[in-house]
């Protein structure tokens, strides 16, 4: 029972730790580390001057962050209810690994819980806490899809690859940030 439970867990966490790799980290090292340089003014024009880039030329990932924080927050005026969702569905997943650590050791310390359920209990959390991340990244997703039609139509970029490693750089980092922060212990 203990070892199906543990390849039962096994399963998703290793396709979430594809997933995070190949559209995630992968991308972020390619495209993240593309040299760009913006028209600040036509940037402020089109996400409003509280939302300017931190610099007018940098890495991809630095305009990409900023567009996602951009997204998130025109999201939440949009769709209030489907971006707290998803926050809770985060929440969730940074909460409930640990929690369940630490309810696995107690119980273990009282002598309620046999030491060999320890793994399976908690991988068990690690892949619910996953399965539900990257179920709920859809609307995340098109979120991005709608700030990346707004860049491309602002004009802030001059050439288009700029804009692309941005764009590509802006979904790596939901890819990478879905994943509960466990993966960031192992997979950096």
């Amino acid at each position: 029972m203990v070892r199906f439970l543990i390849l039962l867990a096994a399963l998703p966490v290793i396709a979430a730790f594809i997933a995070r790799w190949w559209l995630g980290l992968r991308v972020l090292s390619s495209a993240g580390r593309r040299q760009c340089s913006c028209d600040p003014a036509l940037w402020e024009k089109a996400f409003g001057a509280e939302n300017s880039p931190p610099s007018k030329s940098g890495d991809a990932r630095i305009f990409a962050e900023t567009l996602r924080n951009v997204a998130l927050a025109d999201w939440k005026t949009r769709e209030p209810k489907a971006a707290a969702s998803r926050e809770g569905v985060r929440r969730f997943g940074m909460a409930v690994p640990p929690l369940s650590l630490l309810i696995v050791i107690l119980g273990i310390i009282v002598g309620r819980v046999p030491p060999i359920w320890a793994i399976p209990v908690f991988l068990m959390a690690i892949a619910v806490a996953v399965v539900f991340s990257y179920l709920s990244i859809a609307p995340e997703l098109n979120a991005m899809l709608i700030a990346s039609r707004r860049l491309r139509g602002s004009g802030a970029f001059h050439r288009r690859d700029d804009e692309d490693a941005i764009i590509s750089a802006t979904n790596a980092l939901v890819w990478k940030e879905s994943a509960p922060p466990v993966f960031n212990l192992i997979q950096r």
